[in-house]
């Protein structure tokens, strides 16, 4: 792990995401939520995964209004429904009400759940930054819609533009993105790139004998104290 000053993270805001995302976030002194790009069907802008069945990972998400891959997430609505939000928490009761902190991660969780915010950048927005806090997260979280248009610009030349308006000179991204990106092709545009690897010792008892990772951060949440879960967010490198 190294210094997180000057680092710039720019990704679409996910539901209740895995623990490598709250990383990124946790690595960087600036994270950008790319809401102005376009929604993505069956990704995971509005669903993820718990534990469930026999110990097998289950869907777990809110529903979308008309969900439509050509607008952007920022154009895009939810559905508000106060029996769906009481369902999902029932949900939540059915598989981890015997787990050490699902008080504790109920009362972060709940209100999130139960939030009748219809629009849904501002929903997503709002979760990020309170589970961050429940982390222990002090990195600013910010739009990429109030920092500059999508445009028709390529992912790279948008992330430039971004670094040089905020004033920032090192884009960090998931170790996922080397397949879109090369340090090279950023150092041309004047941008230093780098890859956030998480450590392959993040693990944490579950109800199971046999781990199952990459759940969302509602699992980690119901299992693990707000130490330990802010002490994962440093199982990192840069490559």
């Amino acid at each position: 792990m190294t210094d997180k000053k000057d680092r710039i993270a720019i990704m679409q805001p996910y539901f209740f995401p895995y623990i490598g995302y709250w990383q990124l976030i946790h690595a960087v002194d600036l994270y950008v939520v790319a809401d102005n790009v376009h929604y993505i069907k069956h990704h995971w802008i509005n669903f993820n995964r718990i534990l469930g069945e026999k110990d097998q990972p289950h869907y777990f998400g809110i529903e979308i209004s008309h969900a439509n891959g050509t607008r952007h997430i920022s154009e895009t609505k939810r559905v508000v429904s106060r029996k769906q939000a009481e369902y999902l928490c029932r949900v939540l009761k059915f598989y981890y009400s015997k787990a050490p902190y699902y008080n504790e991660a109920m009362e972060v969780i709940k209100p999130i759940l139960m939030d009748e915010e219809p629009d849904l950048t501002r929903y997503l927005l709002k979760q990020l930054k309170t589970v961050a806090e429940y982390l222990g997260i002090k990195t600013e979280i910010i739009l990429l819609s109030d920092v500059t248009p999508r445009g028709d610009c390529t992912a790279p030349e948008l992330i430039r533009r971004v670094c040089e308006l905020k004033g920032h000179s090192t884009f960090t991204s998931s170790i996922n993105g080397n397949i879109y990106y090369t340090k090279d092709a950023f150092r041309e545009i004047g941008v230093n790139l780098d890859f956030l690897v998480r450590n392959e010792d993040i693990r944490y008892k579950q109800r199971c004998e046999e781990f199952v990772p990459d759940l969302s951060i509602i699992d980690a949440m119901m299992y693990c104290s707000r130490e330990e879960l802010h002490g994962m967010l440093n199982r990192y490198h840069f490559e």
